[in-house]
């Protein structure tokens, strides 16, 4: 099955006002809030049986900042869809699974796909953590 989109990842200083943008005045509907404090991550998804979108914000070490975007790609093979990018020249990140974020992804920075960060997903997983169908660990 070719790659599709996963989802759309929107980095946001602050995720509450961003939340509460999305909820009311795009219409999304309630976010699903996840915590990953070992990667000092907090997201808000909102998903509505569609394309889901993630709001992130980060107070960790990276290079993104407030706007950029993440395309993440859903893969059949995440091995192999990480060495196909190689194989182009792109750095690619190989994100194993944390407590709080138990699912295995590959990261392409953003410096190598024309200003954007791609993200590679198993098909189905994102969906699934963000329904709660993947459990993550007691955060805190």
């Amino acid at each position: 099955m070719p790659a599709q989109l996963d989802h759309i990842g929107i980095i946001v200083a602050k995720l509450e006002d961003a939340l509460a943008f999305y909820r009311d005045t795009v219409g999304l509907g309630e976010p699903i809030i996840r915590e990953i404090p070992e990667l000092k991550l907090r997201l808000g998804f909102f998903d509505n049986r569609g394309t889901i979108i993630e709001l992130v914000e980060a107070s960790g070490k990276t290079d993104m900042v407030p706007g950029d975007v993440v395309v993440a790609i859903e893969v059949d093979d995440l091995d192999e869809a990480i060495a196909k990018y190689r194989a182009a020249g792109l750095k690619v990140y190989d994100q194993p699974p944390t407590p709080n974020l138990p699912l295995r992804r590959g990261w392409v920075p953003k410096g190598g796909v024309h200003g954007s960060v791609i993200e590679l997903c198993l098909r189905g997983e994102v969906a699934r953590f963000v329904r709660g169908e993947i459990k993550q660990a007691l955060a805190g």
